[in-house]
């Protein structure tokens, strides 16, 4: 398979590594504290009732408020309607993230399950959103925060799909869902959505998945046969937004379809029309690899994508970031627009496939929560 091999090219003191002693791919030690259960008369107090004044962001299935809590300042996102389908995924969102150590995943602070009330407590980011900052009118993305952006993302990814007791899809890659801490750091987070694999699973069967259109790949969402491939096409979509500027959907045309005959331009070294205005420089080399690994992260069919991978172990510091090393017979570097069109005859090899994961009967949290009904 094609290997996105994220290399920064910096010892460990130029990351900015947190306190916690972690290791070279950003993962830390298993937690042994788990998150704090909160009543919903405590969210509501210090949210001010859920007032506009705290609003900071709004979503499909809620709202999200700034409140400090506990002498810090936290945000709370509220679930503004709760059925079955709703009620399951927040409460398996709140396994997910408990169970995952990563600086380039978002960290659960705290939850709240008070008879219909469904909230979760989360670090606040200053920053915002990576949607924010792009597309926002104080865009002030210059390159290397743009690549730092694109490796923790990779690297976050990574972890998900291959460092993990099970693996993890997001099923949910987009913008909106990358926070930024004060310094760029990108942090993962809504894992409403995200699916486990057993052991040997390749594929899972997911009846609907209610993610964002211009996110998601045509072919794995007609066939509704999920794998990691779904979530390296969805980053293949944020690289894109990342190098162009452009929003998913402008006038009408969504930034796939306007890319498709301006890629392979940009691969031959012709960028007119195509990078960001906003960028004043570029180092040119960083810029051929990362239109590759867009390129190929959104290839059709599914497997012929890059896997997340990072070598861990590289020594040269010189190395940049992104590194497409081809080791299959796809022959996807310079293909051109038409391999990411989706066809019926698409074959995803040898599968095994299987249906949603019930994740409540897997042996994979260390920490055990109890959902109380207040």
């Amino acid at each position: 398979q094609l290997l996105i091999a994220s290399r920064l090219g910096m010892n460990g003191a130029d990351r900015g590594m947190e306190t916690r002693d972690q290791n070279e791919s950003g993962s830390f030690p298993e937690k042994t504290i788990g998150p704090k259960s909160y009543s919903y008369g405590e969210l509501a107090l210090v949210t001010g009732h859920f007032s506009l004044n705290n609003l900071i962001g709004r979503g499909g299935f809620g709202h999200v408020f700034k409140a400090s809590l506990d002498g810090e300042i936290r945000a709370i996102k509220r679930l503004d309607f709760l059925d079955v389908q709703s009620e399951g995924g927040l409460e398996k969102e709140i396994m997910i993230v408990q169970s995952l150590s990563h600086k380039n995943l978002v960290e659960l602070v705290g939850y709240c399950i008070d008879g219909a009330n469904r909230l979760l407590i989360l670090k606040y980011f200053p920053n915002g959103s990576l949607r924010s900052k792009l597309h926002g009118s104080d865009n002030v993305l210059d390159w290397k925060i743009r690549m730092k952006i694109a490796i923790g993302s990779a690297r976050g990814l990574e972890y998900l799909h291959e460092n993990c007791k099970f693996k993890i899809i997001h099923l949910d890659i987009k913008p909106d869902n990358i926070l930024l801490e004060e310094d760029f750091e990108p942090k993962i987070t809504d894992f409403g959505l995200a699916q486990f694999f057993t052991n040997g699973a390749t594929h899972i069967s997911i009846s609907s998945v209610m993610g964002t259109h211009v996110y998601e790949d045509p072919l794995t969402t007609k066939l509704r046969k999920y794998s990691d491939k779904s979530d390296i096409y969805s980053f293949g979509v944020i690289l894109l937004e990342l190098i162009t500027g452009r929003k998913p959907i402008y006038n009408g045309i969504d930034i796939i379809t306007w890319a498709n005959p301006l890629i392979k331009k940009a691969l031959e070294g012709k960028y007119t029309n195509f990078i960001d205005s906003n960028l004043q420089s570029f180092d040119h080399e960083q810029m051929y690899r990362i239109v590759s690994c867009v390129n190929s992260c959104l290839n059709q069919p599914p497997n012929s994508r890059p896997t997340m991978k990072k070598e861990a172990d590289e020594p040269k510091p010189s190395l940049k970031p992104f590194i497409i090393q081809e080791t299959n017979n796809y022959g996807t570097r310079d293909r051109g627009h038409d391999s990411r069109r989706p066809t019926e005859a698409t074959s995803y090899g040898s599968s095994n496939i299987i249906p949603e994961t019930s994740f409540d009967k897997m042996d994979c949290f260390p920490i055990p929560i109890s959902f109380r009904r207040r």
